[in-house]
């Protein structure tokens, strides 16, 4: 039991990440004239890519997302589902944005860890650190209608260590 939940606890960090780039990749792509970053990722997305576990094999997730966005658009909420083939993991997030800063909460509800998100976003970028139950950092390149994220678990002990998924708009 151990064993899972530290794997786990290594999912967790990633799914926050992936939620975050999500907006983030939206964020940065809007202009003036365009609607506000949040409200342009708000809806459904889904996707998958590979996590991999400490010691270096490899397993496939499938990840379905949906974004809402309130606050004139500088705010985000995002639930995110991945599945592997021994695990899965359910998160909720809340951001803010401002100028090129990103900062948020996150919740891990199947294995009931939290945290915090902070970064930069640039033109068609997110560069996040997260910490709390897991720490780490996530790298996003995104358009309007794809996004690419990597996830680098930093926390000792977590048996997953890295993450990478390619997600579309549905």
């Amino acid at each position: 039991m151990r064993k899972y939940r530290t794997m786990a606890s290594g999912l967790v960090p990633v799914a926050f990440a992936l939620s975050m780039a999500t907006s983030a990749l939206l964020t940065a792509g809007s202009a003036a004239s365009s609607p506000s970053p949040f409200e342009v990722v708000k809806g459904s997305w889904g996707g998958g890519g590979s996590l991999t576990l400490e010691g270096g094999k490899s397993e496939k997730l499938d990840c379905t997302a949906y974004y809402t966005s309130s606050g004139g658009g500088r705010k985000l909420g995002v639930a995110l589902r991945c599945a592997g083939q021994t695990s899965k993991f359910e998160l909720r997030s809340h951001l803010d944005n401002t100028g090129d800063k990103v900062s948020g909460s996150w919740e891990e509800r199947t294995f009931n860890a939290s945290g915090d998100t902070s970064g930069v976003l640039k033109p068609g970028s997110l560069r996040l650190h997260f910490h709390g139950g897991v720490a780490g950092n996530m790298s996003v390149a995104f358009s309007a209608s794809r996004q690419s994220i990597t996830i680098s678990v930093a926390t000792p002990g977590a048996a997953v260590t890295g993450i990478h998924i390619n997600m579309r708009r549905r």
